[in-house]
């Protein structure tokens, strides 16, 4: 994994004791989570909050750094190093509790994130929002990843764009990868999905109830100021139902479609690209990619 600097300066490979690369089907698609030895001067300005990293070409902005102290030593110096976390920065603004609220009223979705402080430029597949409203003291990214359920849809980072895709749609493009059915756990939810999946309902400006998806048992919830298809979105869901470890596959990132050789077609809901160097306990190096697929729950 290639970890540069704004200056253009690469991070050494033999620095980075463990690096993730996360995507997400979330509102902030994209995230680092890395340990990184103490090793060169500098590091501690380098490294600080605020400051932005470069992986594979998409800039970063660390919003957490530690620095721990080793379990190895190196002579009579314990060897120190730091523990780093990083948003994808064209997005990470909206991550910030607000002091200030966000009402907005058939807003696209790329003015909504500009609004709560994300720089990005625009959305692929944009729509325009009904009704958004993030209070003093919320966090934006959890009325943005609301909206994106009432639409059916999810947001990726893919290509250095922010993308926004209905679920629908993930099981209909072309598959970027096909994996053995023995190298994955399967995963059984039902249960959980009846309990944590509701169907919901509304009331019309006539009075008039309006109902969302009731074909399935589950709980029920109210929610105001919705019409039937918004309604039958919210109880629209991907459901987990594989976890799979494969080689590096950098170039993989949620929303793909994976193929498996028992016939299934799943989306990917996370990919973390995992980077360890062996260097804490004189294991080897080891890179690989594991991923959460699900499939499409009506």
């Amino acid at each position: 994994m290639i970890v540069t600097f704004v200056d253009g300066k690469q991070l050494r490979g033999d620095l980075i004791k463990s690096a993730t690369l996360r995507s997400d089907l979330s509102p902030i698609p994209l995230t680092l989570e890395a340990e990184i030895r103490a090793g060169d001067d500098g590091l501690d300005k380098r490294l600080a909050e605020g400051q932005v990293l470069n992986v594979g070409g998409d800039a970063l902005r660390i919003v957490k750094s530690k620095r721990i102290a080793g379990r190895s030593s190196q002579g009579q110096r314990d060897m120190e190093a730091y523990s780093v976390t990083a948003l994808l920065d064209a997005c990470q603004g909206a991550a910030y509790v607000r002091q200030r609220a966000i009402i907005k009223e058939n807003a696209s979705l790329a003015a909504i994130y500009r609004a709560a402080g994300a720089t990005i430029k625009g959305v692929d597949a944009d729509f325009p929002v009904p009704r958004f409203y993030c209070p003093v003291g919320d966090t934006p990214t959890f009325h943005i990843a609301r909206v994106l359920q009432e639409e059916g849809g999810a947001v990726r980072w893919k290509n250095g764009k922010l993308q926004f895709v209905r679920l629908g749609d993930l099981f209909k493009q072309a598959t970027v990868l096909t994996l053995p059915d023995n190298t994955s756990e399967d995963v059984e939810s039902g249960f959980l999905e009846r309990h944590t999946v509701p169907w919901f309902f509304s009331l019309a400006a006539s009075g008039a109830a309006v109902f969302g998806n009731r074909d399935k048992p589950r709980a029920v919830r109210y929610s105001p100021f919705k019409d039937a298809q918004r309604l039958r979105n919210m109880t629209r869901c991907l459901v987990h139902r594989k976890t799979s470890r494969t080689t590096m596959r950098g170039n993989v990132v949620a929303g793909d479609l994976i193929a498996y050789a028992g016939g299934a077609k799943l989306a990917v809901i996370t990919a973390a690209h995992v980077f360890g160097s062996g260097t804490d306990d004189g294991g080897q190096q080891e890179a690989y990619t594991r991923l959460w697929v699900g499939s499409l729950e009506e």
